[in-house]
């Protein structure tokens, strides 16, 4: 005999059992007992319905305690081994993250202040506005910068460290007051709650997130303008009907021809050159 047989023979003698009770207590008296079986399909469904509200509750319960999620942030992780995740914030400025790097930033920043959260490490390329302070915040450091370009290592297998590309940034200690400013060719570590400022040693580090770069729903407006950053003697550029077309596509150490022939196969364009300048158009 099946396990399943011997499991509906169980259910049976405890259905007939809580029959005979309900007959013997008097508790059956002018109503109509409905089916068994529609009574086991109904509260099979309740305790479908109650496991499903547990876990859903649970979730909520896990997301809404977590320090490390803001609700009110949209959460970019970046889970490739190999490539940079490239995206384009509100204001213009270029963020490429890191393996299992993630980043939360809001939708749309506040009047006053750019303000976004950095879990790993990342290279930013800041835009410029003197009014509007751009702001890192990360586990142990509070980054300041009103527009530059910077490298940000944060994760957990090494001391916190930053190295400026371009500009100038104002680092500061979780907690404290210190604030040390860091400018272009140097780079700041954090030991035990000490920033130590040196010249930058590795300048091969900024290149590294730019070779091999993924983009994932991004504007073609943006991509161009992230390839064009990268690129002087070449640039691409596409008709304004076409930017805020979306695309996912990955470049690695490609040229700026070959990364627009990728664009133009994925969308389904075409490309024309002439001079220094690569025209994308349907």
């Amino acid at each position: 005999m099946m396990k399943t047989d011997i499991y509906q023979i169980k259910t049976d003698k405890a259905w007939n059992k809580l029959y005979a009770r309900i007959e013997k207590d008097g508790l059956s008296k002018g109503t109509v007992l409905p089916d068994k079986h529609i009574y086991i399909k109904r509260w099979s469904l309740a305790v479908a319905a109650v496991l499903a509200l547990g876990l859903i509750l649970s979730v909520s319960f896990l997301f809404k305690n977590s320090n490390s999620i803001d609700p009110k942030l949209l959460l970019l992780k970046n889970q490739e081994s190999s490539f940079s995740l490239v995206t384009t914030l509100e204001d213009g400025s270029i963020v490429y993250l890191a393996e299992k790097a993630s980043l939360q930033y809001p939708q749309h920043f506040s009047s006053d202040k750019r303000v976004v959260k950095l879990d790993g490490n990342a290279f930013f390329d800041v835009a410029h506005n003197k009014a509007k302070p751009f702001q890192i915040e990360t586990k142990k450091v509070h980054i300041t910068v009103i527009g530059t370009a910077f490298n940000i290592k944060s994760n957990n297998k090494s001391p916190f460290e930053l190295s400026v590309r371009r500009g100038e940034v104002i680092v500061s200690v979780q907690g404290e007051e210190n604030d040390l400013h860091v400018k272009a060719g140097e780079t700041v570590t954090l030991h035990a709650k000490t920033l130590l400022l040196s010249r930058t040693k590795d300048t091969e580090q900024f290149t590294h997130y730019t070779e091999r770069m993924r983009f994932k729903d991004e504007k073609l407006g943006d991509i161009l303008r992230v390839i064009n950053s990268q690129s002087q003697d070449l640039q691409i550029q596409t008709v304004p009907s076409l930017e805020n077309r979306t695309l996912t596509v990955s470049f690695s150490k490609d040229t700026p021809e070959t990364m627009a022939e990728l664009i133009c196969l994925a969308l389904n364009l075409q490309s024309v050159k002439k001079d220094n300048i690569i025209t994308i158009f349907e």
